[in-house]
């Protein structure tokens, strides 16, 4: 006795959804389909970017200095007002607070015992760090230095903020006697 009309259709229809719905990953398999799992391509991280070609800037960005060259050839566009400021302190406390603590100081949460080591590089009070350009500052938080990582995600701009805000925090520290 064969199944009922009806049973049949609504087998061959779950059988070819079933058929179908492999169909997507099956294809790839199948050599005259021409597909995306067969041209020559290269997989994320699998080679280094392309560098820029020599004397061009990408969009959106300024042209990298090193730290040296930080120092000789940049001056602080910024006049020091009071937004420059508000900016440079939410910069701060986004990206330096960590380790040069809240006034600079070099005491933030993670210098001390079994932690980063107090260097003195980690106090921007000092009066070695007094004696450093704006374009050397800027360089460093572009570059980095010493156990110090590299800021480059930083945007251009926003360097000249933190900057002026470590000149106002060395302004309001109290002179040392």
């Amino acid at each position: 006795m064969s199944p009922h009309p009806s049973l049949r259709t609504a087998l061959a229809v779950l059988a070819a959804a079933a058929t179908l719905s492999a169909c997507d990953d099956q294809v790839k398999y199948v050599p005259w389909f021409e597909t995306m799992t067969r041209q020559p391509s290269v997989e994320t991280y699998e080679v280094q970017p392309l560098a820029p070609v020599a004397g061009t800037v990408p969009a959106g960005s300024a042209r990298h200095l090193d730290l040296l060259a930080s120092d000789t050839l940049l001056t602080n566009p910024l006049a020091g007002t009071a937004e420059d400021l508000e900016r440079g302190e939410v910069l701060f406390l986004q990206y330096c607070v960590m380790c040069h603590g809240e006034t600079g100081a070099g005491d933030g949460p993670v210098v001390g015992p079994n932690r980063l080591p107090p260097l003195p590089t980690l106090n921007l009070l000092s009066e070695r760090a007094l004696d450093l350009s704006d374009g050397y500052i800027y360089g460093m938080i572009a570059n980095g230095r010493g156990v110090m990582p590299s800021y480059r995600r930083v945007q251009h701009e926003d360097r000249w903020y933190l900057v002026e805000y470590v000149r106002k925090l060395q302004e309001d520290a109290p002179v040392a006697e």
